[in-house]
This record gives C-alpha cells, structure tokens and sequence, in this order.
C-alpha cells in the first residue's frame, strides 16, 4: 500500500470529515458527559480552511488507496506571560487520528513525522499533545516513539 503525506486542501473536507467521525465517535462512547453526536459534520468547513491558510496551523492528510485515511492537526502555541512560566514557544499537537481498517500500516508514524517536520521548519523544539486516558492505543503509540508523560488532568462529578 502506497501513501502519501500532504498538506490539507479545502476538497479534502468531506474525506477529513469521515475521519472525524471515527474519531469522534470513541470520544463520544467513552465520555458521553463531554461528547455528543453532532446533526452534521463535526468540524465547520471555515474551521478546516483557517487550518488550512493560517500558518502558525498544520494540518496534514494522509492518503492511501487515493483516498483520506488519516490526518494529522497541529498548530504553534506560546506560553503565557506569567512571570514564574518560561517564555518558549511549542507545537501543540492536537491529535492524530487514521481511520480503522489502516491502522498498523505505518500511517500514524508517517503523519507524526510530517508534524516534525512542520516544527523543525517553524524553528520550534517540542512538540506536546493531551491524550484522553481511555485512549490506551494512542498513549502507547506516543510513548513509542518518544513522548514522555507531562501531566495528568483529573475531574470529579459532583452530581450526576
């Protein structure tokens, strides 16, 4: 299987958007209190466009098959002004997502290296993510190839 990794185009909003809703659709079964299932596409095409002209954002596709199976979206962060924070600048990874029958093919590496790629280019030494903590397959995949536990976000439901 031959794959591509390139940056998004506006017609690549449909085939993003299937991607989405795999996505999408383990966030919604694992925290229902969080996630609902939207009447129509989870992400507006203006959302995927300013990802796709601003250029502190990346967002990058992969394509097997001639079709979208997987992307990858990140963009440029900045700490806040604070006077204890560091001042440094990171890229915030928010998530790599391939759909399921190409899982274990190599794609989700591909598309992380392109995201390396995007940093080192925008001059940036680090990259960081949130993974929700039902999503053992991603942590293990981050941790694979490299990424160090940072932070744990914790809730409490107070009613029901």
């Amino acid at each position: 299987m031959e794959i591509k990794v390139r940056e998004a185009v506006i017609k690549d909003y449909e085939s993003l958007c299937e991607v989405y809703v795999e996505l999408d659709e383990q966030h919604r079964l694992n925290h229902p209190e969080l996630f609902i299932l939207p009447e129509d596409y989870a992400k507006a095409k203006e959302y995927l466009l300013e990802s796709i002209n601003d250029s502190n954002k990346g967002l990058f596709v992969a394509e097997a098959d001639s079709k979208v199976v997987g992307f990858a979206e990140c963009y440029l962060q900045k700490s806040s002004n604070f006077p204890i924070i560091k001042k440094r600048e990171w890229i915030q990874l928010d998530g790599i997502a391939v759909r399921e029958g190409y899982q274990k093919h190599g794609i989700g590496r591909l598309l992380l290296r392109r995201v390396i790629e995007w940093a080192k280019n925008k001059d940036v030494d680090r990259i960081e993510l949130k993974v929700y903590s039902f999503n053992s397959n991603a942590e293990q995949f981050y941790a694979r190839n490299g990424f160090r536990e940072l932070s744990k976000a914790m809730y409490l439901n107070i009613r029901n």
